[in-house]
């Protein structure tokens, strides 16, 4: 005999639905773009707005999140898909020919964005330490709401659209030393920061090295053989497989 099953641990993915099927287009009738309309209902629908009322209304359980942690899983394939996606439209021809806007400008305004938003963070009575990760952090912005938000205006191709994506680009890039950089400053060693982060880009460069040596080893005989098969959704597994394949051996 089959076991009960609890129906209420779905109710998280039922609103996450309920949103992206109800809730968006009528918020796009009303010319509130799709990202907003997404960051909108999720407060509306969010554990500190409606979700809040769940004890008193419980039938709200299966229109609000109440326990974000049951969305992270699919937040992060979301996240891999897109940055997959990112890396399937960015040849390596493509970033040496943006090489300047990223590089050059991308760094600029990271750099800058940085350096004064961990001033302001300074002022404030942070540390040095707690005032650099905020400054790094907050100099980032969401690669998905812009991307999203520049695709609906079919603004990806103009000039704009391009010194924007590389932006973008060396936004995503300035995460890695980033995430090395916490630890570091956490330990509060001066000696074991550059120590540190010289092992961390040591890994990462080899890293790096495995998955390309992959990629032309395995990666594309794999790939010409599913093509020979001539199915469709063979071609989409082959392909879910590497994307996802490929971040739990990054993480690894």
């Amino acid at each position: 005999m089959a076991g009960a099953h609890d129906v209420s641990a779905y109710s998280n993915f039922v609103a996450l639905l309920a949103v992206a099927s109800i809730a968006v287009p009528l918020l796009q009738r009303l010319g509130i773009s799709p990202v907003l309309g997404y960051l909108l209902a999720g407060i509306a629908l969010g554990p500190f707005g409606l979700g809040a009322l769940v004890p008193q209304f419980p039938a709200l359980d299966w229109v609000t999140v109440t326990n974000p942690d049951n969305l992270i899983a699919a937040g992060e394939l979301g996240v891999t898909f897109l940055l997959f996606i990112i890396g399937l439209e960015l040849s390596p021809q493509r970033l040496w020919t943006l090489r300047r806007l990223v590089f050059g400008l991308g760094t600029l305004q990271v750099v800058i964005s940085a350096i004064a938003l961990a001033g302001i963070a300074l002022l404030l009575g942070q540390s040095a330490e707690a005032a650099t990760v905020i400054g790094l952090s907050l100099a980032l912005s969401s690669t998905a709401i812009v991307i999203e938000l520049l695709s609906s205006q079919n603004r990806m191709a103009a000039s704009t659209g391009r010194a924007s994506f590389a932006i973008l680009l060396m936004q995503d890039l300035a995460v890695i030393p980033l995430l090395i950089l916490v630890p570091l400053l956490s330990s509060g060693g001066g000696a074991s920061l550059g120590s540190g982060l010289v092992m961390a880009f040591g890994q990462a460069l080899v890293a790096i090295g495995l998955i390309v040596a992959v990629g032309y080893v395995v990666l594309r005989p794999l790939f010409r053989l599913v093509a020979s098969s001539g199915s469709q959704d063979l071609f989409i597994a082959a392909v879910l497989l590497v994307a996802v394949g490929s971040g739990i051996v990054t993480a690894a």
